[in-house]
């Protein structure tokens, strides 16, 4: 057996494991972009039921209503954003 087959055998022997260990990776990195895509809404979201709280007390209304408001508002126009963002960097 000359140094090319060696090579070759050895070759198909890890081939498996570098595919498996490519798939982890970017796997990971795919769960790592859709976690920090979570926080960025999970943010606006307790921003938005800052903003309803600070609105209810203005206005004399309903804290707990105004800050849920806020909190799905704001989180829906998070969500819309990290959306699009991602349509656009995808093209």
């Amino acid at each position: 057996m000359d140094k090319t087959q060696a090579e070759a055998i050895a070759q198909a022997i890890l081939e498996p494991d570098l595919r498996a260990r490519e798939e982890f990776v970017r796997k990971r990195e795919k769960q790592a972009v859709a976690l920090a895509r979570q926080r960025k809404v999970a943010r606006a979201a307790l921003a938005g039921a800052a903003m309803g709280i600070a609105g209810a007390y203005l206005l004399g209304g309903h804290i707990v209503t105004w800050a849920l408001q806020g909190s799905i508002f704001c989180g829906l126009l998070a969500q819309l954003g990290a959306w699009l963002g991602g349509r656009s960097r995808r093209r």
